[in-house]
Parts: C-alpha cells; structure tokens; sequence
C-alpha cells in the first residue's frame, strides 16, 4: 500500500471514530446510591440524569439501587380503571387517583413506616415527589396542575407500563 492510500485511509478511520458517539462516562455506585437517596425537589447531578436517561446499563443499576431501599416497589404496575377512579396496587400499598380539582393521590397501607417520597419512571422519564405523612393511615397528595412533577407523577401513574417505587 502507497503512503497516500495509507494516509487517505487513516483520515477516513478518524472521520469515522470523530463521527462516533463517545460512549457515556461510567457512573460510579456512589453517584447512584447518592441520587437514589437525594430528597424529592433537590438538586441533582446532571451526569447521573444523562446516564439514567442515555446508558441502559445505568437506568437499570439504578433501579436496582431503588428496589433495595424501596418499602414498596412495582416495576410494571397492574392497574384498573374504574370509572373516574385509578386504583393500582404497589406492593402492600393501594394508590388511587381521585379525578376532581386537582387529582389527589391518595396512597394507603398498613406498613409501620409510612413512604416519604414517591419516584416513577416510564421509559427514560422520571419524576420523584416528597409525600406528606399520613393523616389516619392515608397520604393525600394534590395532583396540581401548576405543579409540573406533580402533573408528570399523575400522567406515570396512569400508565400501568410504569415501574413505581415507593421510598
């Protein structure tokens, strides 16, 4: 081979790798377990949400970080419609969506420590919201449509293809 057709093939394998997408950075055990205990509304490493959203591997990591400290979780939740009522069953914990002005999610079950936070995920999205404590053994949660995570939360609640878990 001539010395231009080895240059003129060595510019073509660089166009090539330039052309490439350079693969996502892995993220560490630490940066998930951080971003699986973070509050509902903080603030968020922005590498780990690209990774969740990019890298298959991560997202599923991550929900595996989920379950293992979840008190309940349903990684494809069975639901049914009734009427203007939602009903879903997430481990001992029934979640129902009463359709009014706003929506309420109203979550109950007989765990002795009630959930604090709920996450939701459908494909690559995911939104987590801090839950109030229970008021006589239910959590209500106003779906308010000036809140968007609350709108996006009610919207992956619907959807029985959604994996829930209940923090």
């Amino acid at each position: 081979m001539s010395d231009e057709a080895r240059l003129l093939a060595e510019l073509h394998a660089a166009r090539a790798l330039m052309r490439a997408p350079a693969p996502a950075p892995r993220i560490g055990h630490a940066a998930l377990w951080a971003h699986a205990t973070r509050a509902g509304g903080g603030p968020v490493d922005l590498a780990v949400v690209r990774a969740l959203r990019t890298d298959p591997d991560t997202a599923r990591r991550y929900r595996i970080l989920l379950a293992a400290q979840s008190i309940a979780y349903a990684p494809l939740a069975a639901a049914a419609l009734d009427g203007a009522l939602l009903r879903r069953r997430v481990g001992p914990f029934a979640l129902e969506i009463l359709e009014g002005t706003p929506p309420l999610l109203i979550l109950r079950g007989a765990e002795a420590r009630p959930p604090r936070t709920i996450e939701a995920w459908l494909g690559d999205a995911a939104v987590r919201l801090d839950l109030p404590p229970p008021v006589e053994g239910a959590i209500v949660l106003a779906l308010d449509p000036v809140v968007p995570e609350a709108v996006e939360l009610g919207w992956m609640l619907r959807d029985p293809g959604s994996a829930v878990f209940l923090l």
